[in-house]
C-alpha cells in the first residue's frame, strides 16, 4: 500500500483556493496556477521516468521553489493498477527529499533518508491507472546539484548506512596503492588535495591482513589536521569509525577482527579539505600489568626519576615506563609526573580498575596528575609516558597520600 503522510501546509492552502505557495524563481518558467489536488501536480515535468531505468537531473536556482526554500523538479511516471515500483532519488551534492502523487493516492507520499545514506526512497503500489508525478527536492533550503532518479520493479534492498555516514561498499573498494599495515609497526603517510574524497574528506586507504579473531588497536595521529579513522572488511556490516578516541584530536579504533582476512584502514581528516602528514599504528592491545617494570617500584612519599626512550614498550600509542605500587585497601594517592623536556602523560591501572585511569595536563603546565582512591588494595601499575609518541626524555614521579 502507498505510504501515507500529511499534505504540506502550502499544498493544503492551494486546495482551499488560496494563492499558490509555490513560486518560480524569476528566471524560471511561468508560475503554475490552478485549483484542486496538490500544487506539485501543477509543476511542469522535466520528462518521463521508465520502470527499470534511471535518469539524471539537476536542481538549480532556476527551478520552482517551495515556501521552505527548496527547489523542485517534477517527472512523469505511468502506472498500471496493481503494480508496485520503488523510486530512488540519489545525490552526492545534497540531502535528497522525494515526493510522489497521482490517481488513487489520497495524500502526497514523501521521504527523506529511506534510500540509505542521505538518499530518498518511495515504494508505491498503484491503485489506479494513470500518470503519476515524482518530484525531486532537497531536505535543506537553497541546496542545488546533480541527482539520479531510478525506478525499480518491486522492492530492491536498500543500503543500511545512515545519512552523514559512509557507504561501506565505497570504503571496501578503495585502492590501497601498495600501502600495507603490519601489526606492531607505525607507518607514515601524507594526505594531499590529489587524494580521493569521500563525503568531502580526502582519504588514503591501507591494507591490513590479520588471522582469524585478532584483537587490534589502530591509532591515527596528525599534527596537521583533526584525524578521522575508518576500518572496513570481512564481518563488518557497517564501517568502524572514530574521531577523537586517542589523545587530543587523534583517532583510535579497537576491534576484534573476525573472521580474519584483509581489512581496509582509511586515514582521513574530520574537516573537509584538510591535508597533511600523519602516522598509523596497529598494535595488539596489552594491559599495564603485561608490561615489564624492570624493578621500578614506588612507595608513598617518594619522588623518583626516570628517562623515557624510544625503545621503551608502547601502550595506548605511546612509549611508557611502568612502575609498581603496592597499596593497602582504601589508600588515597596523588601521583604527579613532571618533565622539562616533553609533554607528559600518566596512567594508573590495577585491582578494581576495569580501564586504566589517565591524565594529560592535570598538574601545572604540561605536567600530569592523578588523584585516586585504591579501594581494593594490592599491586597497582603507574605508567609514565609522553603525550606524543616521539616525546621522550627525563622525568620525575611523585606519589603522596592525600
Amino acid at each position: 500500500m502507498p505510504q501515507s503522510i500529511r499534505l504540506p501546509r502550502w499544498a493544503a492552502c492551494l486546495a482551499l483556493g488560496l494563492v499558490s505557495a509555490v513560486q518560480p524563481h524569476p528566471a524560471a518558467a511561468q508560475q503554475p496556477s490552478g485549483r484542486g489536488g496538490s500544487v506539485l501536480m501543477l509543476l511542469e515535468v522535466q520528462g518521463e521516468l521508465q520502470v527499470g531505468g534511471e535518469i539524471q537531473g539537476a536542481l538549480s536556482s532556476a527551478d520552482y521553489i517551495s515556501p521552505s526554500g527548496t527547489y523542485l523538479d517534477a517527472w512523469a511516471l505511468e502506472g498500471r493498477v496493481g503494480a508496485t515500483v520503488t523510486v530512488d532519488l540519489m545525490s552526492d551534492d545534497f540531502d535528497a527529499y522525494l515526493y510522489a502523487l497521482g490517481p488513487g493516492f489520497g495524500e502526497t507520499l514523501r521521504d527523506d533518508d529511506g534510500g540509505g545514506g542521505c538518499d530518498a526512497r518511495l515504494t508505491m503500489t498503484f491503485l489506479e491507472n494513470g500518470t503519476f508525478r515524482v518530484v525531486a527536492s532537497t531536505a535543506g533550503s537553497s541546496h542545488t546539484g546533480v541527482y539520479t532518479l531510478r525506478v525499480s520493479d518491486g522492492l530492491p534492498p536498500a543500503p543500511s548506512y545512515r545519512c552523514g555516514g559512509i557507504n561501506p561498499a565505497v570504503l571496501a573498494d578503495l585502492l590501497t596503492e601498495g600501502r600495507t599495515l603490519t601489526i606492531g609497526d607505525t607507518m607514515s603517510g601524507m594526505l594531499s588535495s590529489a587524494d580521493r574524497q569521500i563525503a568531502g574528506r580526502h582519504v588514503q586507504a591501507w591494507a591490513l591482513r590479520v588471522d582469524r579473531d585478532t584483537e587490534v588497536e589502530i591509532i591515527l595521529r596528525s599534527e596537521d589536521f583533526d584525524a578521522y579513522l575508518y576500518a572496513m572488511g570481512p564481518g563488518f556490516d557497517e564501517p568502524l569509525e572514530n574521531d577523537d578516541g586517542a589523545d587530543g584530536i587523534n583517532s583510535r579504533l579497537s576491534a576484534t577482527l573476525s573472521p580474519g582476512g584483509t581489512y581496509v584502514v582509511v586515514a582521513s581528516a574530520l574537516r573537509e579539505g584538510d591535508t597533511g602528514a600523519y602516522t598509523l599504528s596497529v598494535t595488539i592491545p596489552v594491559s599495564l600489568s603485561d608490561l615489564p617494570t624492570e624493578g621500578r617500584m614506588l612507595t608513598l612519599g617518594d619522588t623518583v626519576s626516570g628517562f623515557l626512550t624510544d625503545t621503551d614498550p608502547m601502550f595506548d600509542g605511546r612509549h611508557v615506563q611502568v612502575w609498581e605500587l603496592d597499596a593497602a585497601p582504601g589508600t588515597r594517592v596523588r601521583i604527579t609526573m613532571r618533565s622539562e623536556e616533553f609533554d607528559t602523560y600518566l596512567y594508573l591501572g590495577g585491582p578494581g580498575l576495569a580501564e586504566p585511569r589517565h591524565n594529560d595536563d592535570g598538574a601545572d603546565g604540561t605536567n600530569s596528575r592523578l588523584n585516586s582512591t585504591l579501594s581494593r588494595g594490592g599491586t597497582y601499575f603507574v605508567a609514565a609516558g609522553g603525550y606524543r609518541e616521539r616525546h621522550t626524555g627525563p622525568y620525575t614521579l611523585t606519589i603522596t597520600e592525600r
